[in-house]
């Protein structure tokens, strides 16, 4: 066979692969929605399920240590202490967050809906509690979304998961680059925040892992609930269904889902709290100009009304399995 011959089909082959590849590509894609111009995956609950086969295969090997100040959270049906509290324990309204920092859909919910949920556990209305966990990484491989969670709960201990929280999301790489692979990226962020650059035992948690198999329990955890996807988000047990495809119709529904919990509960406040200002590279996500404010008045913000319900009660009922029961899951990258 003649050298131009060999180089044809070799040509040919290599034509035939990329054509197999961007087949793929398409099908993945024809399930995507967008929001805020980002295109984001939908899992669907039996992908959920996928999730957790993969994730066995993260485990990490440390011994379990939860960060300072870690709670048991009745939402997350686990007697370990998984969760990070924000807000005051008196808070009328409670919400359970499962998030990926490595995920840009967590991201995108986070940049439509943060300034408004600052805002309520300012002033004492919301009590979040937190649970990182690693699809990504299951699904794209690498390491970046348990090193997130761990550098979080790292921060956690120092008195300082809020502003750490915001630095991951600002300054979340792509995540098919897995930045948050490199420790090094994240302490180069964790920088902006002055006490973190001062602690050598962050740095030391930062690099050693040290909260890696507490992350790991919160996604076996995740996994176990068959939650459909990251950022996963319960109001007084509510599971929240986010199917909009755009921020400013994720606000409204967000602050619809509030609104109901906290008059259901009886429209009282409890201790205000006071959170750190962002650091420099992570300024609100959200407009924050136009964010509806905790006192229940829209600011400009459609109103609330037309939300969508949650797959769960608005009402604050308890999802009997956490899970999604329809078939829109809660918005998730594979």
């Amino acid at each position: 066979m003649s050298q131009a011959n060999r180089v044809g089909k070799q040509n040919a082959r290599e034509r035939v692969l990329a054509e197999k590849v961007a087949r793929q590509r398409a099908e993945r894609r024809r399930k995507q929605w967008t929001i805020g111009g980002v295109v984001v995956v939908v899992i669907a609950v039996a992908g959920g399920v996928g999730i957790a086969v993969n994730a066995a295969k993260h485990n990490s090997t440390g011994a379990y240590l939860a960060p300072v100040g870690a709670v048991v959270d009745p939402q997350a049906k686990s007697n370990k202490d998984l969760g990070i509290h924000v807000g005051s324990a008196d808070a009328p309204v409670k919400m359970t967050v499962f998030e990926d920092f490595r995920c840009p859909v967590c991201q995108e919910i986070e940049g439509a809906v943060e300034p408004t949920y600052k805002q309520y556990v300012e002033a004492g209305k919301l009590q979040i509690t937190y649970h990182p966990v690693r699809l990504i990484d299951s699904n794209n491989g690498g390491k970046g979304s348990l090193n997130g969670g761990n550098a979080a709960a790292c921060a956690q201990d120092q008195g300082e998961f809020v502003p750490m929280h915001d630095l991951l999301y600002a300054n979340q790489p792509n995540e098919e680059t897995d930045g948050y692979g490199d420790n090094s990226k994240i302490l180069s962020i964790a920088d902006q925040v002055p006490a973190l650059k001062a602690s050598t035992a962050f740095q030391t948690c930062v690099t050693k892992g040290q909260h890696d198999t507490w992350v790991q329990d919160n996604a076996d955890q995740f996994n176990k609930l068959q939650l459909p996807g990251t950022p996963t988000m319960f109001i007084d047990g509510a599971q929240l269904t986010f199917g909009q495809q755009n921020q400013a119709a994720v606000l409204q529904y967000f602050q619809g889902q509030l609104d109901a919990a906290f008059k259901k509960d009886g429209s009282k406040a409890g201790t205000p709290t006071t959170l750190p200002t962002p650091p420099p590279s992570a300024p609100s996500l959200g407009a924050s100009s136009s964010a509806p404010s905790a006192s229940g008045s829209s600011s400009g913000a459609p109103s609330s009304s037309g939300a969508p319900s949650s797959s769960g009660s608005s009402s604050g009922t308890p999802s009997s399995t956490g899970s999604s029961s329809g078939s829109t899951p809660t918005s998730s990258k594979s």
